[in-house]
This record gives C-alpha cells, sequence and structure tokens, in this order.
C-alpha cells in the first residue's frame, strides 16, 4: 500500500503552526524583532509564555541551527521580559521541518529532551503530516479546548459511576460510596446499611 500522506512545505507548516497559536490565545510579536519575524521565524506570547517558532527545510539545517536560535530568544527573553514576568521562565523555542529525520533521528530526539535555557518543542516530517499533527505538537502551548473540558459541571466523582458499571461494578454500590465520600461519612457503614435494607 502506497503511503499518500501530504508533505508540508516551510510555508504549510509556517502558517499552520502561526494559526495554532493565534487561535489558542497568542499575539504575535513584531516590533523590534526583524530576526524573529520572517517567512521562517515567528515569536509569539501570551500571559505566560514566550514562544519562539521556526521551520527548516531540512533536519540538518535544524541540528545546526538550534544553538545560535536558542541564544537569540534567550537573549530576546532577557532583555524585553521583567525577572518579575511569570514568562521571563516559560521560553518555548519550537523547532520543525517538513524533512525526514532519517539518519538524523537520535540527534533530533536529543534536542527534543534538552531542557536547557528553555524548552524545545521539536518535529519532522516524520510526525508532521496534516494540521492536527502540527497541533498536537504545540498542545502544551495551548489552552484545553471545549471539547476536553465540557463535561457540564460534572466532577470525576459523578463520572465514577458509569465509568465503573461499564467495568461490571454495579452503579448503585459505587454510587453509594460517592455520595458517602462526599458526605465525608463512612464508607463501609453506608455499604452495610445498604445491604441489611436489602
Amino acid at each position: 500500500m502506497a503511503n499518500h500522506s501530504h508533505r508540508f512545505t516551510v510555508t504549510d507548516l509556517m502558517a499552520a503552526a502561526s494559526n495554532a497559536l493565534l487561535e489558542g490565545g497568542y499575539r504575535q510579536v513584531t516590533r523590534r524583532f526583524e530576526d524573529w519575524d520572517s517567512a521562517t521565524s515567528r515569536l509569539f506570547e501570551d500571559s505566560y509564555n514566550i514562544v519562539g517558532i521556526v521551520i527548516f527545510d531540512t533536519c540538518s539545517e535544524l541540528l545546526q541551527s538550534w544553538p545560535d536560535l536558542q541564544g537569540s530568544l534567550v537573549e530576546v527573553i532577557s532583555r524585553h521580559v521583567g525577572r518579575e514576568e511569570s514568562k521571563a521562565w516559560d521560553g518555548y523555542l519550537v523547532l520543525l521541518s517538513p524533512g525526514l529525520a532519517s539518519s538524523e533521528s537520535a540527534a533530533i530526539e536529543a534536542v527534543r529532551y534538552n531542557t536547557t535555557r528553555l524548552r524545545k518543542l521539536v518535529a519532522t516530517g516524520d510526525d508532521l503530516r496534516t494540521s492536527t499533527d502540527v497541533e498536537r505538537v504545540l498542545r502544551a502551548l495551548l489552552p484545553l479546548g471545549e471539547e476536553r473540558t465540557g463535561l457540564d459541571q460534572q466532577s470525576a466523582l459523578d463520572l465514577l459511576p458509569k465509568l465503573l458499571a461499564d467495568r461490571g461494578i454495579a452503579k448503585d454500590t459505587t454510587q453509594i460510596i460517592v455520595d458517602a465520600f462526599r458526605e465525608q461519612a463512612p464508607l463501609m457503614e453506608r455499604l452495610h446499611q445498604k445491604r441489611e435494607k436489602q
């Protein structure tokens, strides 16, 4: 079976990453940072983070350039963000390439887990096939979506009886324990009371 997945261009990747951050509440920073306002690099911020995104044609370029880019972003943060601001300590360098890592995968992995000076989010053509993949890479920087938080004000305790019922545990038994927990009543005593009533 042939793999017909779409291969991103540098422009596609920048558009997808920028769009994901803008929709996530970030704003692009363009003033005074010409080095971070190009076709292959952008700077974003929100109330909590500063994010520098750089797109490379190849993984070799990524591996060769990331240390200098990290230094540049650290300099931007140290010069323009006050030490008392929480985001002074939350800088992210996002390194993306549509190129396949192949023989460079170990080196790419080493950059991904390098947390000195800045956190790095790294993805290559091996990881990036759709715009959803780009959002997945940036997920740590994005607010939780409504589909993940929209539990109609239910807590985990509200969901527990049904979840355990799906595993074969009687829903009414679990509900008694949940209710007792909420009331801070003895759990086993409530279970025994239920058995006595049956």
